[in-house]
């Protein structure tokens, strides 16, 4: 038994701090699902067609927890179909609709729906312990006097918030630092950049995230995107606003403009940039799975098949090499190689991760040298840059980290349509020192 991909999309993806701020990952999850409702009604195929629902989201808010049923259920699936939510952080997408396909090839369900949700613009900050206690404190007072003192004691604290003791911890980069090698992302990236095997300069690495923008720039000119993007109609009070292009492409830009940018994880030695990583990003996607037997009988359109896939585990200081892994393991497991792809898209976390995965990819040295202990030795082959993330990638679009996967799949089968290809290749690397990839199919 076959799984299919009936449909797929996302939203527009939006910077932090911009556009999609304001509206909780609860409400722009519910908003996509509500676009697949209205897609699955042209079908003639009711919400109660849906048999299980799968979430992908890294920084799931605290009032939403299983975000895929409160999503679901405020979208318009009826309550009574269950679902989960899983957290696998960037290759969340991925892991998430790898899952569907295990569920329908076993005969558990025959239609799942994937939903992907992050605002990365709500993470919240996190007070530090001791000014936790006197909130609890407070609470626990039970006389005037006790609530003023502790109040007063309270208020001391907060307007000393430059001091470590008091400081609110920032979610976001909690979330982003790895707690087994203590390292933010950023600095995994610093670490493969600064390599001398690998060889990755500044002005290589500016040179990828030009690349990444330009290509992002004419797919949105000529509408690439909007065969992905369904557009939004975000009420506000009284008002409503709509988005439906994503905003964080630096359209018009040279390499100057991305060699001011200055390193921000090492500010001194570094040579990892805003400019040159991917983009902190708001966003959602959904995409509608079911037995290929099933979607046949029905008639519904079929965006492509979801092929095999992989997952490998690697040196979480160097997590931006574990796509490697995961390709190897999948090209061993399918019996493939790489020339049967007509496109690949590796996430873009970082211009130096990318590089040093293709660096890697391409020598039977650096194979060696990195993938040894893991049981590879062989280099796999070069990657034709025309193959590789043709439309762009996060550097451009960003990078909502539990909606990223989703992205290059439907991106991936989108492009295979143009091209008329027969089989794609996503990938991309996971924090904490993981990699997973999958292979996507043309319907046929």
């Amino acid at each position: 038994m076959r799984t299919v991909i009936v449909d797929g999309f996302r939203t527009a993806f939006c910077k932090e701090g911009t556009l999609l701020k304001d509206v909780p990952a609860d409400f722009l999850g519910a908003l996509a699902v509500r676009e697949m409702l209205k897609r699955m009604d042209n079908w003639n195929l009711p919400p109660t067609a849906i048999e299980y629902v799968i979430g992908s989201s890294v920084t799931e808010p605290a009032h939403a927890k299983n975000i895929a049923h409160v999503v679901s259920v405020k979208g318009g699936v009826p309550d009574w179909v269950p679902g989960h939510t899983l957290n696998h952080n960037c290759g969340s997408g991925i892991t998430a609709v790898d899952e569907a396909r295990n569920l329908i090839e076993k005969g558990v369900y025959s239609c799942v729906l994937v939903v992907g949700v992050e605002s990365m613009s709500r993470i919240p900050l996190l007070y530090s312990d001791v000014v936790k206690e006197d909130f609890y404190s407070l609470q626990r007072a039970r006389t005037m006097k006790e609530k003023i003192a502790i109040t007063l004691r309270l208020y001391s604290k907060l307007f000393r918030f430059w001091k470590k003791e008091y400081a609110p911890q920032v979610g976001l980069i909690m979330g982003l630092t790895d707690p087994i090698c203590d390292l933010i992302m950023g600095l995994t990236a610093e670490k493969l950049a600064k390599d001398p095997s690998l060889g990755i300069t500044r002005e290589d690495q500016d040179r990828f995230a030009l690349r990444s923008n330009k290509l992002a720039a004419k797919a949105q000119e000529i509408g690439i995107f909007k065969q992905e993007i369904a557009p939004l109609i975000i009420p506000t009070g009284k008002d409503c606003f709509y988005v439906d292009s994503d905003n964080g492409l630096r359209k018009f830009s040279k390499a100057e403009i991305f060699a001011r940018s200055k390193p921000f994880f090492d500010k001194r030695y570094g040579t990892v940039t805003p400019a040159n990583s991917s983009q902190i990003t708001d966003g959602a996607a959904c995409i509608l799975l079911m037995s290929q037997s099933k979607a046949h009988t029905l008639g519904l359109p079929i965006l492509g098949c979801v092929g095999e896939y992989n997952v490998a585990g690697f040196d979480p200081s160097r997590m931006g090499l574990s796509p490697v892994g995961a390709i190897n393991k999948l090209l061993k497991k399918s019996g493939r190689s790489i020339s049967n792809f007509s496109t690949i898209e590796i996430n873009e976390a970082f211009a130096a991760q990318v590089l040093a995965c293709l660096k890697v990819m391409s020598s039977d040295v650096l194979t060696k040298k990195f993938f040894s202990p893991y049981g590879f030795d062989k280099a796999l082959v070069e990657i034709d840059s025309n193959r590789l993330n043709p439309n762009g990638g996060a550097i451009a679009l960003g990078h909502p980290v539990g909606v990223s996967g989703m992205r290059l799949i439907i991106t991936a089968l989108k492009e295979l349509e143009r091209r008329g290809g027969e089989s794609a290749l996503v990938s991309a690397c996971i924090g904490g020192g993981q990699g997973n990839a999958m292979i996507l199919e043309r319907s046929t």
